[in-house]
């Protein structure tokens, strides 16, 4: 068992006992051996640490004896990208999910202690999925031996070169999303343990237990949406810079995968705000809570069906029964549970003092559309699933389907929110006045489309009648319900902000204007970003010696463009032969495991024989000889004291007197100061065309667009574009080069900027709220504990 291995190994057994220990614990209601459970929880994340570092250190220093980092990085790669490979398929992304997860338990459990009998099942619950996910990766280790991929490879063979990391993942964005994506997904851990073990506890009659712990389930909540609204807004970036869309969104399966968690764990915020014990959403918060986890885990196992094709799925290994089995145990928990209390029940609140209009009910109503929001985008992603399961046929959901069932329900949220916030503030009669003007204002507009540009969609004649009249519809029917939200916004900030007692709820309320006002303006931005993004395309050519100097018009737009050069590039450019070449002493060190496979050799001359088919020199006067064949017709000589680069077939025993022979032939040998092309490894072959883009006649931006293919990856080739980022809209320009002509497409892509402007002040506003709020805040939370510190020390003294 290698180091890996055993660390997985022993932090398996040590979560299992913490996990024992505590369901036992209460099950029985008996506190022996509880004492042992925080330090075996600490044990646990300790080892996962320890095991992930290990597994980055193998990235690092690529370690090829593990199977995982031959197959996911390669020694060209910057260190940045060999990190990525960590966490570039199923195994080293669930041991990232499991190491955040335990340190989140450990964090948990540290913080709290265990205190009673329902924090024992909360924290069960907790390093079970931890467990769980630690014998995950035992049963499919990421520290297997290379050996195993190889099945007719001597003992202890080792790959001489790594297969590399999906093209697609060579970026700055995909570097960073993954773990802040994990991140989110683990912080939602302890909320599904929190509602689970509520469901559980009152099915058992022990009473609830979600009162009690509202404020720490409500930071977790916040902190798990700050995340994964993160997560959701790199891979949108990611999309724009590396696969051309010109646009950030396009409903790809792993795209909405991410989304449906992050509208219910919206939906749920506002629950868990509207829950009062006893009163209101007694079934419902809880209910919420428990399943956004459980969410995350069908979404994930979804796209890891292997039945969608997407440009996401570099980490498709198939989701074996594992991940199933997880699945259903989360929905049980997580939704069964919770369904199952309901019906028994059926006591959650609903109206409040009988009264239709309240602020309670228009939360309500809040939650019930984001998860009929949430409903249309997890039906879309399961149905290609289910038909396949059901009929054998792959079918595929468009983006039309999103976008059409999603938009009048967005615009109903967005009135909802502007009602809600002038109704806080005007009362029930002006609020009510308010909401009927912006909902006229809203259906009128839907009406007025001045070009079939302004259409959601283009309606078809064979699309169903829903279809045709959503489709239809004006996207400046957008342009209200965004008006309203902002102006009731601004109106209840400047109420309730300067009415606010404490520094700390006043950054509250900003905090709220913020998320609000940043959620309307990025409503607004996406339908427009698509249907007023213009584009138009031209032929250049990119060849040295018919460049004209001139610039040329782009048909059918205001931009002329004007190639200024072409570029042929193959990386790694100019290589040390040490990072990619064998020395006759590392040749001796690793033996016949070497036999039979093709390598790169480098070394001094230190004996020649001629014989009547072939030349054989000896490196460095070791049993390692180079066998040049096929001299006919060549000037190839090898000279005692010449110092050679060769690449050829390594056979093992081959001729007497040796150890191993090089066989080689004249192209593929030559001078170590100047190796031939054929010797350098050519992982990366960059076509590109370096352009200046002009606007009636000025210059707007210049670079480099084309694409970069890489050849050992199947030819698989990732877009160069380049992109001038302006206050109104971005300049989008990419290209196709090949045989000396470039085809060079320049987008027009409008709102960026607001999008990008909205997605920082929502995660400012959450930031706001997350840690100021006065009665769940961190602020509040850290001046709590200080404040209990310092009374125990007193009171001790």
């Amino acid at each position: 068992m290698n180091l890996g291995t055993a660390l997985l190994a022993l932090a398996f057994l040590a979560l299992t006992s913490s996990t024992l220990i505590l369901s036992r614990a209460y099950l029985a209601d008996d506190e022996h051996y509880l004492g042992y459970t925080t330090p075996l929880v600490g044990i646990g994340a300790t080892l996962l640490v320890s095991a992930l570092v290990q597994l980055t250190y193998q990235f690092v220093v690529t370690d090829y004896s593990n199977a995982y980092v031959w197959q996911n990085t390669a020694d060209y790669l910057p260190i940045l990208y060999r990190i990525t490979g960590v966490y570039a398929a199923n195994k080293g992304s669930v041991l990232l999910w499991a190491t955040i997860v335990a340190i989140v338990a450990l964090v948990a459990i540290a913080a709290r202690g265990v205190p009673d009998r329902h924090t024992r099942l909360v924290y069960a619950l907790t390093t079970g999925v931890v467990a769980y996910f630690t014998a995950m990766l035992l049963s499919d280790s990421p520290f297997a031996p290379a050996r195993g991929e190889f099945p007719n490879a001597p003992p202890g063979f080792v790959p001489a070169s790594g297969q590399g990391l999906n093209a697609l993942l060579v970026d700055p964005y995909m570097a960073i999303h993954p773990p802040v994506m994990f991140t989110a997904y683990a912080l939602l851990t302890m909320p599904f343990a929190i509602g689970a073990a509520h469901f559980v506890s009152v099915l058992r009659g022990d009473g609830g237990l979600f009162a009690a712990w509202q404020g720490t389930l409500t930071r977790w909540l916040r902190l798990g949406w700050l995340f994964l609204t993160g997560a959701v807004a790199l891979g949108g970036f990611w999309s724009y810079t590396v696969l051309g869309w010109g646009g950030i969104w396009a409903w790809d399966p792993v795209e909405t995968a991410i989304l449906i968690p992050w509208l219910f764990l919206t939906g749920t915020l506002h629950a868990v705000t509207n829950y009062r014990p006893g009163k209101r959403y007694t079934i419902l918060a809880p209910a919420m809570t428990a399943t956004v986890f459980a969410l995350a885990i069908y979404t994930t196992t979804i796209v890891r069906s292997g039945v969608f094709r997407s440009v996401h799925s570099f980490a498709d290994g198939g989701i074996g029964i594992a991940f199933l089995l997880l699945m259903a145990v989360t929905a049980v928990l997580g939704v069964g549970l919770p369904l199952g209390y309901w019906a028994w029940k059926n006591d959650d609140a609903g109206l409040t003092d009988g009264k239709l209009l309240t602020r309670s009910n228009l939360l309500h109503l809040a939650v019930l559309l984001f998860g009929l929001l949430t409903f249309v985008s997890l039906w879309g992603l399961s149905f290609p699933v289910l038909r396949n399961a059901i009929t054998g046929l792959e079918v595929a959901v468009e983006p039309r389907y999103y976008n059409l069932w999603s938009y009048p329900l967005v615009l109903s949220v967005l009135l909802l929110l502007g009602f809600y916030m002038d109704f806080d503030v005007e009362g029930r009669r002006r609020s009510l006045v308010g909401l009927g003007v912006f909902a006229a204002a809203t259906l009128l507009a839907t009406f007025i489309a001045p070009s079939a540009t302004w259409q959601l969609s283009s309606p078809r004649p064979t699309d169903a009648f829903v279809y045709r009249i959503i489709g239809s519809a004006s996207v400046l029917s957008a342009l209200p319900p965004v008006a309203y939200v902002i102006l009731a916004m601004l109106k209840r900030g400047l109420v309730r902000i300067p009415a606010a007692v404490t520094r700390n709820a006043k950054l509250k309320e900003l905090g709220i204007m913020l998320i609000h006002v940043a959620a309307a303006l990025l409503v607004l931005s996406l339908p427009f970003m698509y249907l007023f993004g213009g584009q138009a395309s031209v032929m250049a050519a990119t060849g040295q010696g018919n460049i004209d100097s001139s610039a040329q018009q782009v048909p059918g737009s205001e931009y002329s463009i004007r190639v200024l050069n072409n570029t042929t590039n193959e990386f790694p450019r100019d290589p040390d032969l040490s990072d990619y070449a064998l020395t006759a002493e590392q040749v001796t060190a690793r033996g016949d495991t070497l036999n039979g496979s093709v390598q790169t050799l480098y070394g001094n001359v230190t004996a020649v024989r001629n014989g009547p088919q072939a030349t054989v020199a000896q490196l460095d006067g070791s049993p390692i000889w180079v066998g040049l064949v096929d001299r006919n017709g060549t000037n190839v000589s090898l000279q005692p004291g010449q110092s050679i680069a060769a690449r050829g077939q390594l056979l093992w025993e081959f001729v007497p007197q040796t150890d191993a022979v090089l066989l080689t032939g004249p192209q593929t040998i030559g001078p170590a100061a100047d190796p031939p092309e054929s010797v350098e490894p050519t992982r990366v072959i960059a076509r590109g065309a370096a352009v200046a883009v002009y606007e009636d006649g000025d210059l707007l931006t210049s670079g480099v667009v084309g694409q970069r293919e890489y050849v050992r990856q199947g030819g698989l080739q990732v877009r160069d574009v380049l992109i001038d980022r302006g206050l109104v809209s971005d300049t989008y320009v990419i290209a196709g080069v090949s045989d000396g002509t470039a085809s060079i497409t320049i987008k027009r892509v409008p709102m960026m900027t607001l999008l990008r402007v909205s997605l920082v002040l929502l995660l400012l506003g959450m930031g706001l709220v997350f840690i100021f709020d006065p009665r769940h805040g961190l602020a509040q939370r850290t001046s709590a504990a200080h404040s209990q510190s310092t009374a125990d020390t007193e009171a001790a003294d």
